[in-house]
This record gives C-alpha cells, structure tokens and sequence, in this order.
C-alpha cells in the first residue's frame, strides 16, 4: 500500500513537472516569436485637424476684433510604418508620413458707433502638409491591446490660407509659417496579424506662425490603420 501510495506521489510529480516545462518552453517559444521581430507596411489615417493657441486681437473703445476656429478640417495622412519588437510587450514604432493639418476660422469684427454696433465676419481656412516623422514607444500589455506615447518632427511642404466669401473663394500662401514642426504623440488601440487599428493624438509644440503676436498649434485626432505587408511574426509562428 506504501509503495502503491509511493508510485502515485512519483507520477503526479512527474506529470506536473511536464506541465510546466511545456509551459515554459511554450513561453520562450512566444518569446522568441516577438524577440527582434519587424512589421512593415502602409500607413494611412482619417483626420480631424484643429489648430489652438492665440490669434492678435484688436481692441479699441471703437473696434474689436478676434478671431476664432469654427470648425476642424477633415483630411488624411498616407505614408508607411514599421515596428521593431524587443519582446513580446515592448515595441519601436516608427512612420514616414505625408499629413495634412489646419483647421476652419471666423473673424469677427465689431465697430462701435452712436447709432450701434456693426458686426462683420470673415471665414478663412489654415491649410497646412508637411513631411513627418513620428517615432514612439508602444506597450503591450495584453495580446492585441497596445499603448504608445513619443514625439514627432515634421518639415513644411506647403502652406495655403483660404478665405471663403459669399460667391466665391480665393487663396493666398502663407509666408511667415515655420517650415518645421515638432510635437508629442500619443496612441491606443488593437494589433491583430495582418492590421494594426488605433486612435491618435497629435499636439504640436512648435508655433505654427513664426510670428511673436501668433500663438498658434497643431492638435489633430486621428483613426489610423497600419498594415502589415512584411511580418517576421507571422513567419516565426508558421515554424513553430
């Protein structure tokens, strides 16, 4: 009876330990999947781009203006990324994008007289594209779900102010804008194995007018979709 009760202690233990050791190496395994692995592929995103900050105002005891954005322009940004994977949870992200930012603007002005007020609004529209550059930490802590927070640089391809009248509307190029930017970036969303789908959220840091009395920034919200054409991962998890 001793040794029967011997034999299944022997067993169990023996049978535990399989366990964890193929538990084990299925973890280095996985680790192994992710360890040095690159995803590569197109970029693209559906934006809505809102410029804040300050514009000059004008106050007298006859006239006050100020202007003040209306509405957020809808664009798009197109380009290609990359991710580099340290581990499983850990990842480089990194973008070549061509975006385009801006937003939507009324100026009011108000003359004061003795009869009244006079009220005169002019709608024009910030359109600005540059080449950026964005580069970010991404976390994962669960398969699927990620995180990421980094910065940007971005270099001026050009910049046209619209202004829309009642019948018509003309442009004009903006010349005092800064040809660069930079600014933080941040993200959320899900990885799967052919797409990556998040939203996120750009702030510049840099004036966008290179003027003192301007006071002006990026700040964009953006659904983003990445591809993934080339996928060390997915090869690695058909060898396995």
């Amino acid at each position: 009876m001793n040794k029967t009760k011997t034999l299944l202690k022997i067993f169990t233990l023996l049978f535990l330990f399989s366990i964890m050791h193929l538990n084990v190496n299925a973890q280095l395994k996985e680790n192994d999947i992710y360890k040095n692995a690159v995803t590569f592929g197109l970029y693209h995103s559906f934006n809505f781009t809102t410029v804040v900050g300050d514009f000059p105002e004008l106050k007298t005891p006859s006239v006050k203006q100020e202007t003040h954005l209306s509405a957020p322009r809808f664009t798009f940004d197109i380009g290609m990324s990359m991710d580099y994977y340290f581990n499983r949870h850990v990842a480089l992200q990194m973008d070549a994008l061509f975006t385009y930012n801006g937003g939507h603007f009324v100026k009011t002005r108000t003359v004061y007289n003795e009869v009244g007020k006079i009220e005169e609004y002019e709608y024009f529209t910030y359109a600005t594209s540059y080449l950026q550059l964005p580069l970010a930490l991404v976390f994962y802590p669960k398969d699927q779900i990620y995180f990421s927070g980094g910065g940007y640089i971005g270099s001026l391809i050009y910049s046209q102010r619209y202004h829309h009248w009642y019948d018509s509307n003309t442009s004009k190029h903006i010349n005092d804008v800064n040809p660069f930017d930079y600014g933080l970036v941040f993200g959320m969303g899900f990885s799967l194995s052919y797409v990556k789908i998040g939203f996120q959220y750009s702030y510049g840091l840099s004036s966008i007018v290179n003027e003192p009395s301007y006071d002006l920034h990026h700040s964009d919200y953006k659904m983003v979709v990445r591809w993934k054409f080339a996928s060390d991962i997915r090869k690695r998890k058909r060898g396995f």
